[in-house]
């Protein structure tokens, strides 16, 4: 028993303890309290870490009596230690400045104390993508072994770089840096009355209305709002200023260690695996990533987990070689497999901003859709 007791007050020191309460369900968290509007959590979307993401409803009351649901995503990070706390109020300051069709928008933030525990729970308010991720978009159509069209995968892809490029054009320039199909969210557009699909109808009805208890900056037009879905990029916890001086091999080994920690592996630019004492990274490591996730688009895997897949070794060294592969009878046309390679270029000083993979995807896209433009 006093070993026991021994054991669980280190753990206390150690703040796991703290953690560990943090994440026990607790009836306290069915409702929660946002800038004086009433959530109350419905079931748990998704988790990882010490974050969750629940489907919430807002609870009407006198002051604000409405008709109809209105549903959202409510994501929770849970913050017992100083650097979860830096983490998640790094997350929310970069969404206060992102707004974007083509990026989620915040909606409303809090930080909760929780009593008796120290730690905090931030909470983050979001429309609410009833289709999903791009990754289960894909998981569902692989199953059913109906893939995406060419000229599908090229609207979704294009909606994704227009978000990125709005984020490559602030300044300071911001590079997302985990750029991957969970990172996408997907909803279908809704038919207006002349037949057209629209982003900003779609928009409406995704959150019922910008919260007005937080006013958000309006968002600029879409640029692209063509295809079945519209996309928009998530989850911006990894996002970093998107220029870099190295000039060191502490400073290399420690943004090498944040990229270990923070980019998804089979997404990362190989300048990332193997950082170089003396040079400058950009907004490029986000290219890289979209030549990936145009990728999955087409096959519902990565490039570099497809080449492990068949050849076994180290996904690093496929990354920094940069060898694709392509399935047999391919049925996608070959110029969305240069578009690919186009954004693959294992050099990042030579690798295509993304301007120009826009460009060269819009003029692809005209080829498959001549009628439309």
């Amino acid at each position: 028993m006093q070993v026991l007791s021994s054991f669980t007050a280190c753990l206390s020191g150690w703040g796991i303890i703290d953690t560990l309460r943090l994440c026990l369900p607790s009836a306290a968290l069915e409702t929660v309290e946002l800038n004086g509007r009433q959530f109350r959590i419905v079931r748990l979307l998704a988790e990882g870490g010490y974050s969750f993401v629940y489907l919430a409803q807002e609870v009407p009351h006198q002051e604000r009596p409405y008709s109809g649901r209105r549903e959202f995503a409510l994501k929770k990070v849970l913050a017992a230690t100083g650097d979860a706390h830096q983490q998640a109020q790094h997350e929310i300051a970069i969404m206060e400045k992102l707004h974007h069709c083509n990026l989620l928008p915040l909606l409303v933030s809090a930080r909760v104390p929780v009593d008796g525990i120290r730690g905090t729970a931030f909470y983050m308010l979001f429309p609410l993508y009833q289709d999903g991720s791009l990754a289960e978009e894909l998981e569902r159509r692989s199953r059913a072994n109906s893939w995406l069209p060419a000229a599908e995968v090229l609207h979704i892809f294009l909606q994704v770089c227009c978000g990125v490029s709005a984020m490559h054009s602030m300044r300071p320039a911001l590079a997302h840096r985990d750029i991957k199909p969970h990172n996408v969210l997907l909803q279908r557009r809704r038919p207006l009355i002349d037949g057209s699909c629209g982003t900003l109808e779609l928009q409406r009805r995704a959150s019922d209305a910008e919260l007005d208890a937080q006013p958000l900056q309006e968002a600029t037009a879409c640029e692209h709002e063509g295809g079945e879905f519209a996309a928009v990029l998530m989850d911006f916890g990894s996002t970093l200023p998107a220029i870099v001086h190295v000039n060191s091999r502490q400073e290399a080994l420690a943004l090498q260690e944040e990229a270990e920690a923070h980019c998804t592996a089979p997404y990362k630019a190989p300048e990332l695996f193997d950082v170089a004492s003396h040079c400058t990274l950009d907004e490029r490591v986000d290219v890289w990533s979209l030549g990936c996730l145009l990728y999955f688009m087409m096959y519902a895997i990565s490039p570099f987990e497809r080449v492990l897949n068949e050849a076994g070794g180290s996904l690093a060294l496929a990354v920094i070689n940069g060898n694709v592969t392509w399935p047999k009878n391919d049925s996608y046309p070959e110029q969305l497999r240069k578009l690919v390679l186009f954004c693959l270029n294992t050099n990042p000083s030579e690798r295509p901003h993304v301007a120009s993979v826009m460009h060269k995807a819009q003029s692809l896209l005209r080829q498959l859709e001549p009628l439309s433009s």
